[in-house]
């Protein structure tokens, strides 16, 4: 566990001096104190663990068994009987631990620090805010009615150029009545929504009739909050925002199997802990020369590959309608393959 610790450390030092120079000149740009900029790196700190931890697992493994192998206390174990899976055992259940733990990490804690980095991002760095602003919405609330928004600003809770439309079925739609509002807003006592100079058509066999009213209550599938995550990056969600951002998307009829790839690809990056197990135990429990330097170059060599994998396949999987879950877990079926094989392979 210190090894993990300690190479953890490492990698996130190297990480945020190269970062700090890269944004030096804007903070310097900005009279950017050195509290703040210390603060801005704390915040910054919980996302780049989650890239760095598979990282750090398959260093820590391949540290600790390398150091067995070049003690040659792995060979005495298998000459009293241990085989490398009974090796293999106390580090996968470590692994399996360490997943569980960057899942829960991943996607609860790092949203919220990101989020506060963000805004750290757009004071000190002068990086653009996600906008308060929706424009041009359309949200298919049920089978037979559709919404239009023309804006909605999020921070006051109110918009303009609301349009419902009402059908009579899905199958054979024919349009029932149109309400415009000039108008709207959240009203949190009620939890309801308010739409202001109302004009109503409804539309009858013969004729259209038209009502004229100043203001009435509407109760819409979705409230302001919901309404309000279209412009929230997802990068700040934890799982559950995003999974309910994701539902909303789909119910307002917009393609998401970008969003739903990236969402399993969240679900999905933790288990890497895992699988760099079956590459850095076989790997280093065989006496090599080079030391730490071959253990290092290895680690780098699969972790970048790990990763590369990982956008190459939810890129092609999107590309060839293979689904979002198989896409967002291509790299990790590939990656857990080819380490059956490398354990295969290796002597026991």
């Amino acid at each position: 566990m210190a090894t993990f610790l300690f190479s953890l450390l490492a990698l996130g030092v190297i990480f945020i001096i190269v970062d700090l120079f890269e944004n030096l000149d804007k903070f310097l740009d900005r009279n950017t104190g050195i509290l703040h900029i210390a603060e801005y790196y704390l915040y910054y700190i919980p996302a780049i663990l989650k890239l760095l931890i598979p990282i750090g697992t398959l260093l820590a493994t391949l540290f600790t068994i390398g150091n067995l192998s070049n003690t040659n206390e792995i060979t005495a174990m298998k000459s009293g009987s241990l085989s490398l899976y009974q090796l293999m055992i106390p580090v996968i259940i470590l692994s399996i631990l360490i997943s569980i733990t960057q899942l829960w990490f991943s996607t609860m804690v790092v949203p919220r620090a990101t989020k506060v980095k963000n805004e750290m991002a757009a004071m000190y760095l002068g990086m653009d805010e996600s906008s308060k602003y929706l424009n041009n919405i359309f949200i298919r609330e049920n089978k037979t009615r559709n919404i239009l928004i023309k804006e909605f600003n999020s921070k006051t809770m109110q918009g303009s150029g609301i349009q419902i439309q009402d059908f009579s079925s899905e199958s054979n739609p024919r349009l029932l009545s149109k309400i415009y509002a000039s108008m709207f807003r959240w009203d949190s006592q009620k939890k309801n929504w308010i739409l202001m100079n109302i004009k109503k058509q409804i539309y009858e066999k013969v004729r259209i009739k038209e009502q004229l009213l100043i203001d009435q209550e509407f109760k819409f599938s979705f409230n302001n909050s919901e309404l309000s995550d279209l412009v929230k990056p997802i990068e700040e969600m934890n799982i559950f925002e995003l999974y309910k951002f994701l539902v909303f998307q789909k119910n307002g009829g917009k393609d998401i199997n970008q969003s739903l790839t990236d969402f399993y690809g969240i679900i999905a990056f933790p288990i890497a802990n895992f699988i760099v197990i079956l590459f850095g135990v076989p790997f280093a429990s065989v006496k090599r020369r080079g030391g730490i330097a071959i253990q290092i170059g290895a680690a780098l060599i699969v972790s970048f590959a790990y990763l590369i994998f990982t956008k190459i396949g939810q890129i092609v999987g999107i590309s060839v309608g293979i689904g979002p879950i198989i896409s967002a877990w291509l790299a990790n079926i590939l990656f857990f393959l080819v380490g059956l094989f490398v354990i295969f392979k290796t002597p026991k």
